[in-house]
């Protein structure tokens, strides 16, 4: 026979187990934004980013994308809560459109009942919020790697980065990206995106003064 405290012990464990769930969806959820978001950035840039990333940049490129674009983390940010005021209003004027009478029969009615059934949803609610959220992340690469790739075409950029290397060359540079691996960056008078492997090969990247 189970008592009390095993019971209550059992709910304790389903809600963590839940909470860990919950934390592991939406970890991959922010992986495979993260490699969406670099992947079609720079495939504006003709680069196919994966080929020059290793698992571990593959694993933090969630982190490194929203933490590395601050104005995309606070976007994000604030997307998730209009999405989520966006859902606690809709049911009160779905409530209001009740009132009506055009929606309180027929076919009109089906419609509003659905509307709020789903708005209600638990799991409704995580979908809208995980499609808003990809959508602007979608949205925001191709934005910023088509209008990147613009400014290297008609060479209308600054360089931002001093590269040291370790044969002594400089370059100064405007970078593009980087990871653990690779350097990303272009230099004025030229169209394409030069790539070169920081182990073994780079000293120093400085930023330049604006």
């Amino acid at each position: 026979m189970m008592t009390e405290g095993e019971i209550i012990t059992e709910s304790n464990t389903n809600k963590v187990l839940a909470l860990q769930d919950y934390l592991s969806i939406g970890y991959i959820f922010l992986l495979i934004l993260g490699i969406f978001h670099e992947t079609i950035y720079y495939k504006f840039l003709g680069v196919n980013i994966l080929d020059y990333s290793s698992i571990l940049d593959v694993l933090i490129s969630p982190i490194s994308v929203i933490f590395g674009n601050l104005v995309l983390g606070f976007t994000v940010v604030v997307a998730v809560f209009l999405a989520y005021g966006y859902l606690k209003v809709m049911p009160r004027y779905y409530g209001w459109l009740g009132t009506k009478k055009r929606y309180q029969q027929g076919k009109n009615k089906q419609r509003l009942e659905k509307a709020i059934a789903r708005l209600k949803s638990q799991n409704g609610a995580l979908m809208f919020i995980c499609f808003f959220v990809f959508s602007l992340f979608i949205g925001l690469a191709i934005g910023s790697g088509n209008k990147t790739n613009d400014r290297i075409q008609n060479d209308d950029f600054k360089l931002t980065h001093l590269i040291l290397f370790k044969d002594g060359e400089q370059q100064e540079i405007k970078m593009l990206g980087k990871n653990s691996l690779y350097v990303f960056y272009v230099i004025k008078g030229k169209d394409e995106v030069s790539i070169a492997p920081i182990d073994g090969n780079i000293k120093l990247i400085k930023k330049l003064k604006e």
